[in-house]
């Protein structure tokens, strides 16, 4: 309960902020995810709204939440670094294969950042937490070199796959969730190839 209210404080500031990206709807409506229970523990999605930066997490193969046991950082394909190393790798979720960072939490891209440069800053970027880096990115196996590089962001660097400049969220609590996925139809996780997963 106390996630609960924490995680909807944090994605209600994001309508807090006219600086960053995107428009405030003119309606807010709250929206709560119902608490699943994985392997006796309860995992439970904060509420959150869509207040114009996309903030609904929508439900990925029923609850979007990876349950015990499969929320490890599932990888294929060649390595250029050590995982253990490695700043960006694969697993396997509801979503498909994804990227993910160093701890194994899902990556995110924002349609708005559609130029390249992140527009998800101040309010927003308290429920999209930017995927910061020091230094250049090394891909971890499954992930093409290639594929990653860096953006600059007023808080810092950030990774970038493809055209995408990569984000947390807020509501994953474990590795393996992919509660942002598909929220307000603009967060998306992402492919190996720098695609967003649109699905």
């Amino acid at each position: 309960m106390l996630f609960t209210l924490a995680g909807a404080a944090l994605i209600a500031a994001c309508g807090d902020d006219d600086d960053g990206a995107g428009t405030e709807p003119d309606g807010t409506e709250a929206a709560t995810n119902s608490t699943t229970a994985t392997s006796g523990d309860a995992t439970t999605t904060p509420a959150a709204s869509d207040d114009g930066y996309g903030n609904t997490p929508a439900t990925t193969g029923g609850t979007g939440t990876a349950s015990s046991g499969s929320t490890g950082s599932t990888a294929s394909g060649d390595s250029t670094a050590a995982d253990g190393d490695a700043t960006v790798t694969t697993a396997e979720t509801s979503a498909g294969t994804v990227l993910v960072d160093a701890e194994g939490f899902t990556l995110y891209g924002f349609m708005n950042d559609s130029e390249g440069e992140t527009t998800c800053v101040d309010g927003c970027a308290e429920a999209w937490p930017p995927a910061f880096v020091d230094g250049e990115p090394t891909a971890g196996e499954g992930v093409d070199a290639a594929v990653l590089s860096t953006v600059e962001h007023p808080d810092g660097t950030m990774l970038k796959a493809g055209d995408w400049p990569l984000y947390r969220f807020a509501g994953d609590e474990a590795p393996g969730d992919v509660n942002g996925h598909g929220s307000g139809g603009v967060w998306f996780a992402v492919a190996p190839d720098g695609t967003l997963i649109e699905a």
